[in-house]
Formats: structure tokens, C-alpha cells, sequence
């Protein structure tokens, strides 16, 4: 039996049903560039991004390595993904999306027996964005943050999200015209 050859260490990921070793083998060692280059430019900002979508770094993070994960596989199996990033954060925050549905009942049960302790603090004019953002519909919400905190343009978000880009342009537009209306109504506080 001959045996792969394996460069560097194995990647283990663990899924919540079971612990999974994913082997580099010469042929995959070729991805590495594609994968390097996302972690080393993307990942903070698509975390990030996947962050403010679903309301939990901790979630965000652990949808994008599996998101990343299951990109690496594809691409290993010789599927072309024209965008990482992209791809990344439409998985990522399909999984986010997925895990918070999963425990909605248990987060709002959560909600209401803490105090608010225990929170991070971010400057007021951060919260009132971030509180915003949660208002709008999910698809305006992901294109907001695609395009202002991504950067992704119209077409690689028309792309990432299966739509087309005047779809795109108008979930902006109403996002947009949504959030003057929510900040414009929050009273500024004087010192």
C-alpha cells in the first residue's frame, strides 16, 4: 500500500459529530497560496463581517474555519471557487444563521436572566450601528455589510449571494435609506 506524502503537520478540525483529520498531501499542498492568502487578508474582516450579521464573534469564528474547512476540501476534490472570500462568507454565515436558529430559545431565555453584565463595551455611536443593523431584513443586513465592511462590490455580492446586482443596488438603497431613519432618531447624548 503506498502511502500519501504529507507536507508540514495535519490540520485536525473538529465538527460537532466527530473529530476529523485532513491530511496535506502533495497535490493539496497547491492550495495553499489561495487558503494563505484569506487567512492572512480576510479572515479578521469576514469574521467580523459574519460577527455583525449573527450577533456572535465566537459563532462567526467558528462558522468561518468550518466555512474555510469545507472550502479547502472542495478545492481539493478539484472544484474551482472563484472567490474564496466570498464563498467563505456565504457559508459562514449560512452556519451562523443555521446555529443561531438552533439556539434562539436558549439565547432569549439567557437574555432575560442576565443583568447585561458582563458585555463589551463599544463606543455609543458603535452600539446604535449595530443596532441598526439588526433591524434591517437579513438581506439588506448582509449586503450592508458585504459592501461597507468587505468592500465587496455589487457584482461579487449579486455573485456570493445568488442574486442579481439590481437586487443588490436596491437592498442597499433601502438599507441605506433605513439606517438615516434609525440614526437620525437617536437622540445624541451631551456631556
Amino acid at each position: 500500500m503506498v502511502r500519501p506524502r504529507v507536507s508540514g503537520i495535519a490540520r485536525c478540525r473538529a465538527n460537532p459529530r466527530r473529530l476529523r483529520c485532513v491530511l496535506r498531501t502533495s497535490e493539496e499542498t497547491s492550495l495553499e497560496p489561495e487558503i494563505r492568502a484569506f487567512i492572512e487578508d480576510d479572515y479578521r474582516r469576514v469574521v467580523a463581517a459574519v460577527a455583525l450579521v449573527c450577533g456572535s464573534k465566537a459563532g462567526a469564528e467558528d462558522a468561518v474555519q468550518e466555512a474555510l474547512a469545507r472550502g479547502w476540501e472542495r478545492m481539493s476534490r478539484g472544484e474551482r471557487l472563484d472567490s474564496v472570500t466570498a464563498w467563505v462568507t456565504v457559508v459562514a454565515t449560512n452556519l451562523a444563521r443555521s446555529a443561531v436558529r438552533r439556539r434562539l430559545a436558549e439565547r432569549r431565555a439567557a437574555a432575560r436572566s442576565r443583568s447585561g453584565g458582563g458585555a463589551p463595551q463599544m463606543p455609543e455611536e458603535a452600539l446604535d450601528v449595530v443596532r441598526a443593523l439588526g433591524l434591517l431584513p437579513r438581506r439588506q443586513r448582509e449586503a450592508v455589510v458585504m459592501h461597507y465592511w468587505l468592500t465587496m462590490s455589487v457584482a461579487e455580492i449579486a455573485s456570493a449571494l445568488g442574486v442579481s446586482e439590481g437586487t443588490v443596488k436596491s437592498a442597499l438603497h433601502r438599507a441605506r435609506r433605513r439606517l438615516d431613519a434609525e440614526l437620525r432618531e437617536t437622540p445624541e447624548v451631551t456631556a
